[in-house]
């Protein structure tokens, strides 16, 4: 749990990316959510990314994947290499209720923490969105530290087999086609925040 605290900072952007996703961190307060469980099958956790990624950007925010990496056993010889797809979200707009919005729907997909990246990339931390975790405990936010790229370490995102490559737009609601608005809508029809 240390090596959390210490590195949540595990980034190696690809250099056109770097600069735009280093100014999101740097302008906005930013998220790394998913929706992926290990209960559920890979099918119905990609539903439930489509629909976490459908909510967010009804919210406004914009929105890259990341496939989001642990290393188990860290630094041991049975170390195994685990991912699960993740989602960089920037509060391009500035809503006061990011952060809330944020915590919420890691609550909603079940997730034992959503890690909050602060404006300046200073002072992330984890919340913890699940209730009965104990790491970090539900509610209750533990400090990971300062923005770092380029680093590979227990937790970090990879793309195409390289530590952490962000995608180098931000897909946002108001630019998506009329056909993908309307698939967003119908997708969350019926569905509660």
């Amino acid at each position: 749990m240390k090596k959390i605290l210490e590195n949540w900072n595990k980034f190696i952007i690809t250099e056109s990316g770097l600069s735009r996703i280093y100014g999101h961190i740097m302008e906005h307060d930013s998220a790394i959510l998913t929706a992926f469980r290990n209960e559920y099958t890979n099918a119905e956790n990609y539903q439930r990314n489509r629909e976490l990624k459908a909510y967010l950007l009804s919210m406004g925010y914009g929105v890259t994947k990341v496939d989001g990496s642990y290393i188990e056993n860290f630094e041991t010889p049975q170390s195994i290499e685990v991912s699960e797809q993740s989602f960089f979200v920037s509060n391009r707009s500035d809503s006061p209720g990011f952060f809330e919005d944020i915590e919420g729907l890691g609550q909603q997909y079940e997730q034992d923490s959503v890690l909050i990246i602060p404006m300046g990339g200073k002072a992330a931390y984890l919340i913890g969105t699940r209730e009965g975790n104990d790491f970090p405990p539900f509610g209750e936010s533990i400090t990971v530290g300062d923005l770092k790229m380029g680093h590979e370490d227990e937790f970090m995102s990879r793309v195409g087999g390289r530590p952490v490559v962000f995608k180098e737009e931000l897909e946002t609601y108001d630019k998506l086609s009329k056909n993908s608005r309307w698939a967003i809508k119908k997708l969350l029809e019926g569905k509660s925040n």
